[in-house]
């Protein structure tokens, strides 16, 4: 009574119909339905097509993903320059800025062009030397006091 094929002589199509009808008990089951070697030739088929196709997109997925890491970068660079400048309380900028010397109190005022003050500190042994503009500027007539 124990088959390798149930119904051999009868049509695959009538087969389940028959057994159906002549069983003891119907159950629901899991398993595995072997495939024939023109169905595993098909699988691997569709398995190869599978694999281009995700090759595919993940190469598109690559160049889209360097696209926006592309724009991003710069985004995150000046990110990082503003919390520099915020953490400061200022940006870091190159320009001229004008050095004054004061030979009676010895020291040196260095003024941004706005003319706020930057720096005040003693005058260095180079500095002691008078300058064209400060000899202008402490110029003594003897009526100025």
């Amino acid at each position: 009574m124990v088959d390798e094929i149930m119904c051999l002589d009868l049509p695959v199509e009538e087969r389940e119909q028959v057994m159906r009808d002549n069983c003891d008990q119907i159950l629901e089951r899991s398993y595995t339905n072997k495939f024939d070697q023109d169905a595993i030739n098909a699988r691997r088929a569709e398995y190869a097509n599978v694999g281009i196709q995700v090759a595919e997109l993940e190469k598109q997925l690559a160049e889209i993903r360097a696209e926006y890491k592309g724009k991003i970068k710069p985004l995150v660079e000046r990110m990082s320059g503003i919390l520099e400048e915020i953490k400061s309380g200022g940006e870091w900028v190159t320009t001229d800025v004008f050095l004054f010397k004061d030979f009676e109190s010895g020291m040196a005022a260095i003024y941004a062009p706005d003319g706020h003050l930057l720096e005040k500190r003693p005058l260095t042994p180079g500095e002691k030397q008078p300058t064209i503009m400060s000899a202008i500027r402490n110029f003594r007539t003897g009526t100025d006091d």
